[in-house]
């Protein structure tokens, strides 16, 4: 079977409720030929019916592929898993919550035509103020201010333990050539939030161009991240990359577990 041109990833953990709204969007936004797209939705051991949900999509679009592990091992688990398990000659990933939109992938294709790997890069300007429309008002409440704000800091940490000059290095949406995706997911060890930063690490160290595309995301409720926790977390697992880095472990590419 011919591959795909295009895979889209979906890492997922408890998202029955925001996953199938998601998947419509997107299958009504691409072309129906299986040559030009495929989806891979990862349950990563979730505990709700998102994995049903997922294959009751799968069931009716063969576009859809669906991955699941048994056990929840984290966002940087997922999106290795998806990604090595990718056909497409070209891979994007993106949030099962829908928070960027199918022209945002559009845009982040786009930009792969002229560079290897591409990243969303979100505006500083999206942090916004308490004045608007109410659309604008509930995406600038306190709780995505904060989250934003954070992300300024933890890039600013990027910087100055990695060297890495990127705007936005956690945004949920970025893209690779396929060459890049396997150089790059198959040195990746990290399985927590911060496998962004290792990824990035990486494609400096191995010299790929990566292009900063500009986007913006909606907020969703039911965010997964826990700002105090997983921002220490975060932290503590980019000083690792920097040991590692220095130990010679991302030399060489090696073959990881994934979701089945």
């Amino acid at each position: 079977m011919t591959a795909p041109a295009l895979s889209i990833v979906f890492p997922c953990f408890n998202e029955a409720a925001r996953l199938p709204e998601t998947l419509e969007r997107y299958l009504a936004s691409f072309p129906e030929d299986m040559t030009e797209i495929e989806f891979v939705v990862v349950d990563d051991g979730s505990t709700d019916s998102t994995y049903a949900a997922a294959e009751k999509t799968a069931a009716g679009d063969r576009r859809v592929r669906v991955l699941r592990a048994e056990s929840n091992h984290g966002k940087g688990y997922a999106v290795r898993s998806g990604v090595l398990a990718a056909q497409g000659e070209l891979v994007v990933f993106t949030d099962a919550d829908g928070s960027y939109e199918p022209g945002h992938v559009k845009r982040l294709v786009a930009a792969l035509g002229q560079a290897p790997v591409a990243i969303g890069s979100r505006k500083v300007e999206q942090i916004g103020s308490l004045h608007g429309t109410p659309e604008e008002q509930t995406a600038n409440t306190p709780g995505p201010i904060l989250r934003r704000m954070s992300s300024r800091v933890f890039n600013a940490a990027m910087r100055l333990a990695l060297g890495l000059d990127f705007q936005d290095t956690q945004c949920g949406l970025k893209g690779f050539r396929k060459e890049a995706a396997r150089s790059l997911f198959g040195r990746s060890r990290l399985d927590g939030f911060a496998f962004d930063v290792e990824v990035l690490y990486l494609a400096r160290r191995l010299g790929y161009e990566v292009a900063e595309v500009p986007v913006t995301a909606s907020d969703r409720d039911g965010s997964k991240v826990r700002l105090a926790v997983d921002a220490l977390r975060m932290l503590v697992e980019v000083w690792s990359v920097r040991l590692a880095a220095a130990r010679g472990v991302y030399d060489q590419a090696r073959i990881r577990d994934h979701a089945g």
